[in-house]
């Protein structure tokens, strides 16, 4: 039988199905190119104009930092494009991790219970408005600077505003016992936090409260009447599809053999490998960066309009309630049309980010076990941003400026930094370099940068320091506090 097909159709659908496969060849080739360039491109904070840029690779800075694991994750497009776990060789005795491995979030916790808990809101099972005290069945909140015009609620809770006292946890070790709740909010014996309080008014000013969200942790599991775990995973975990995250305090032991153990800054491990926090909704989510990507993408689905979780309009009220470049926990950037949401996590052994972008669907998820972890986790969100040419995490640009030896030595001496810390400045003359010491023993070199008169930045953070002088006596700015020269008698 003769075709009745048009003939140029065995000419247009073959040069259609070419152009699409060359397009997902195309895709997938510029993925996986941004890998390889984000495996070997990893860059500081700081770019010296007119110098070339000294790159390292990812290898080698987990060695230079002593890290024993990462859990990396990039989003492109609203998908996750990639994800990793990644080994220093040189922790033995570390146990082989995959992709069903989990990290500590720390802070992480915090962002997943609110979106938990603006979903209920949205189902009318809670009110985020709504006097805290009304949903506890048996722990009254201490009287303070609330009142019941201006009471603690769910909504200045999550957004860091309550006035409740603020801090954050330790843990307990694996070989003590967990405190309840409850004994976590009076503060009780065996209790290594101070009982919550409402010090300032609510709604007055942003400070961030662990003990805030413990005690939504306890208004939630009155009100449902079941465990933190549970509620979380129904109303949040199993949506989103983060198949290998849990709230669960303490793990059950079989679980234990997926945690990638935390380490200290000198490279030891923690005792008994982890802590353990009962104050899950502040600090106690167990996870992996494939699973908080998909958090992150709900998220920036709804922003567009295209989740089954989130609304598009409870999304976009909550970044109506912007303040002091915050909302509800997140770093909120806005820059070249475009919006991104970050949050940072730090457990003991354990430094946690994670980023999306609304507007394209870019971001990125780090989860480190070690203590060491903040500067690498900057770093490589600094190093996907020039990659994958995102409009946020830009590096800082200046010039260096060369300044006389003499001038530079003259700095050197102890400092008492915002009337109460110690800081000491040291003078190496065989590179002309200051370094600023902090108590801890960290040491940030200086290098003096066109600006000025005597303005220096450490190279890997970015962090400034400008130097004055108040007569004969020296001082400096850092974190927008003066540091005095102490004088000996």
């Amino acid at each position: 039988m003769k075709s009745t097909k048009p003939y140029w159709s065995t000419l247009f659908i073959p040069t259609l199905l070419l152009a699409f496969l060359s397009s997902c060849s195309k895709t997938s080739n510029e993925l996986d190119n941004g890998k390889a360039r984000l495996e070997h491109e990893i860059r500081g904070q700081v770019k010296f104009l007119e110098e070339p840029e000294s790159l390292s690779s990812l290898t080698d800075k987990m060695e230079a930092y002593h890290i024993p694991a990462l859990s990396l994750a990039v989003i492109n497009q609203g998908k996750i494009a990639w994800t990793e776990t990644y080994q220093n060789e040189n922790f033995k005795q570390q146990i082989k991790l995959d992709s069903t491995s989990i990290f500590q979030a720390a802070s992480l916790s915090k962002p997943v219970t609110f979106l938990a808990a603006l979903r209920m809101h949205t189902a009318e099972k809670i009110d985020l408005d709504k006097n805290i005290q009304d949903y506890l069945k048996e722990f009254v909140l201490p009287i303070g600077k609330q009142t019941p015009a201006n009471p603690v609620t769910f909504r200045n809770i999550f957004s860091h505003t309550s006035g409740i006292s603020p801090g954050g946890y330790q843990g307990y070790g694996r070989d003590v016992e967990m405190p309840t709740d409850l004994d976590v909010l009076k503060g009780s014996a065996g209790v290594n936090t101070s009982p919550i309080e409402v010090i300032t008014a609510p709604n007055e000013i942003l400070a961030y409260s662990g003990g805030a969200y413990t005690l939504a942790e306890l208004a939630l599991q009155d009100i449902f009447n079941d465990d933190f775990s549970t509620i979380l995973k129904e109303w949040i975990l199993e949506p989103a599809g983060m198949e290998n995250t849990e709230f669960t305090q303490p793990l059950p032991e079989s679980e234990t053999h997926r945690v990638a153990k935390g380490y200290t800054q000198s490279g030891e491990l923690i005792e008994g490998g982890w802590r353990n926090h009962p104050e899950q909704a502040a600090a106690g989510l167990w996870s992996n960066s494939s699973d908080l990507a998909k958090f992150l993408i709900e998220i920036y689905n709804a922003y567009q309009g295209n989740s089954s979780i989130f609304s598009t309009s409870a999304i976009k009220t909550i970044l109506s309630h912007e303040r002091d470049g915050h909302v509800y926990g997140f770093i909120v950037n806005r820059s070249e049309n475009d919006i991104s949401l970050t949050h940072y996590g730090g457990n003991a052994g354990y430094r946690t980010g994670m980023t999306i972008s609304l507007t394209s669907g870019n971001g990125l998820v780090y989860l480190i076990n070690s203590d060491n972890g903040g500067a690498l986790g900057n770093e490589l969100l600094l190093s996907a941003s020039k990659v994958y040419d995102w409009r946020h995490f830009k590096q800082t640009e200046v010039q260096r400026k060369p300044i006389e030896p003499g001038v530079i030595k003259e700095l050197e001496g102890k400092y008492r930094w915002n009337e109460q810390v110690d800081l000491s400045i040291s003078f190496d003359e065989s590179k002309n370099q200051i370094s600023l010491f902090f108590p801890n023993g960290d040491e940030y070199e200086l290098v003096p940068i066109v600006g000025e008169e005597l303005g220096f930045i450490h190279g890997n953070t970015g962090i400034q320091v400008s130097f004055a002088r108040d007569g004969d006596k020296p001082s400096f700015m850092l974190y927008g506090q003066t540091a005095l020269k102490i004088i000996n008698p």
